[in-house]
């Protein structure tokens, strides 16, 4: 097994508050100072772990980022409160779509910690880097998601899936980079109501047709 994937396996073994303890840490790190800035020196002094021992449990600065970031994408994940169930129809297939959207845009305007650490992402291209494994993971979820859709006949099926999956993740990210650099300087039903218009394009770069009629739920804040 490689090194870092044996150093990953070790961090998650660890006690939880061990763990968190020195996640804590190194978030407050790279919240302050972005990934670029942040000192390894600084995050293992404040732990009070030598390099030897830090090495065993994460490979080098990037590696503790990429723990920092996946702890916070896992905690994202269960405030959305993804229903486990899969769609009926075409229907229930956008609006649990669209509700997806509008929860990633109300937990975020909530959650300024999580919000600042997905700004952090988009600051720099190192960052991003760091984690590119956990962003073929999304690539991955996202590829099952339109397949999904596109057994139930809501989602086109003229086009690779391939190409279409990454078409629609560079959309999707580019709005989610929008999103989390500029979504602060909006109250939360004005950043509601542009997450449904981004939504509607969304949907219409993967409908069937362009004559495919789309049916959008409400966006709530709850």
């Amino acid at each position: 097994m490689d090194h870092r994937l044996q150093a990953r396996e070790r961090l998650r073994k660890l006690p939880e508050a061990q763990r968190a303890a020195w996640l804590d840490i190194a978030e407050d790190e790279f919240m302050a100072f972005g990934f670029e800035a942040a000192s390894l020196n600084r995050i293992l002094a404040r732990a009070a772990i030598s390099k030897g021992q830090a090495y065993y449990y994460f490979a080098d600065k990037g590696e503790l980022y990429r723990a920092v970031i996946e702890r916070a994408f896992d905690e994202f994940v269960d405030l959305l409160e993804v229903a486990p169930t899969e769609p009926e129809n075409t229907a229930a297939y956008w609006q649990q779509i669209a509700a997806l959207f509008g929860k990633v845009t109300t937990i975020l305007q909530r959650n300024n910690r999580l919000a600042e650490i997905g700004r952090g992402i988009y600051r720099e291209a190192r960052a991003q880097a760091a984690i590119v494994d956990l962003l073929e993971r999304l690539h991955t979820q996202l590829a099952r998601l339109i397949e999904t859709g596109q057994r139930l006949g809501a989602v086109r099926a003229d086009l690779p899936l391939g190409l279409l999956t990454s078409m629609a993740f560079a959309a999707l990210r580019e709005a989610d980079q929008w999103f989390a650099l500029n979504a602060r300087d909006h109250d939360q039903q004005t950043a509601l109501a542009l997450n449904r218009r981004v939504f509607t394009v969304f949907a219409a770069m993967l409908a069937p047709s362009a004559g495919t009629c789309t049916t959008v739920p409400p966006a709530t804040s709850s």
